[in-house]
């Protein structure tokens, strides 16, 4: 995908395969690819939606890396994108993927333009100013601050977490012609998964094996559910989430199975 998308020695192009090909979990495409399973179709069927949530997400963490936002220099187990490179390429580089996910969908003629045109626009809402940024926008308000709640840090992570994972389920039942009434259904279920798997991740800040700076969160006076409850609280508070996410896909029954068995990897990794 990135040498097809990015195929020459131009420092932005070695930028943006740089970022794209970092060990990451590729949570996001392998949620678009099961619901769209739980949809009916094969979740080859989904691929190009899959390869632009992923490009969404790492110009996420490109720019989340920077230093006038979170300021890391280590993720995906290696340097950022910003110190192997420079500020400036690094902004670029998240500019170009944005763009160019939204290329990677209207280019598919694999897929009719109803799927096309209803995938940009829910891709286009999860990652904007009503949701991911809008979530990052409220992290970046509340940080350092000791005055807030469980629910401001739900508030928060539903947005800068949940809400591209709730796109990445979406999408997959947009490629598998889901009804309005399953479209919402898989947006609850990913906003929910979402959540769980933030608690999890606040869980796992102080642990080697993340591919993240060890502590950082807490360092840089982050709102993590640690800094708000006990361990044994979070974990409690995440099991009855999973729960309550896990639920919602008793719809689809067998036909949820991968979606189900990807929920539950994710959300187990501490719990």
């Amino acid at each position: 995908m990135q040498t097809r998308l990015y195929p020459t020695s131009e420092t932005l192009h070695q930028a943006c395969r740089y970022a794209l090909a970092g060990r990451g979990k590729r949570i996001r495409p392998l949620l678009v690819m099961a619901a769209a399973e739980a949809s009916g179709v094969p979740g080859e069927a989904a691929l190009s939606l899959a390869i632009a949530i992923e490009m969404i997400h790492t110009y996420s963490l490109v720019h989340d890396d920077l230093p006038c936002m979170d300021d890391d220099e280590l993720r995906r187990g290696r340097a950022t994108t910003h110190v192997t490179f420079d500020e400036a390429t690094a902004l670029l580089v998240g500019d170009a993927l944005l763009t160019d996910a939204f290329s990677v969908i209207s280019d598919d003629d694999d897929l009719s333009t109803h799927v096309r045109v209803k995938a940009i626009a829910c891709l286009a809402r999860s990652a904007g100013g009503r949701g991911m940024v809008k979530g990052q926008a409220l992290d970046m308000h509340w940080t350092g601050r000791g005055d807030f709640t469980r629910t401001d840090l739900d508030s928060i992570h539903l947005e800068k977490t949940g809400a591209l994972i709730a796109a990445s389920c979406v999408l997959g039942g947009i490629a598998g012609g889901s009804t309005e009434g399953e479209l919402r259904r898989l947006e609850s279920f990913g906003k929910s998964l979402g959540l769980v798997f933030q608690i999890v991740d606040d869980l796992l800040d102080g642990k080697e094996g993340t591919g993240k700076s060890i502590g950082k969160d807490k360092e840089a006076g982050k709102l993590t559910y640690q800094s708000i409850m006990a361990t044994d609280e979070a974990r409690i508070y995440a099991s009855k989430l999973t729960d309550e996410t896990l639920e919602l896909l008793k719809y689809w029954g067998p036909k949820a199975e991968a979606l189900r068995e990807l929920g539950q990897a994710l959300i187990q990794r501490t719990l």
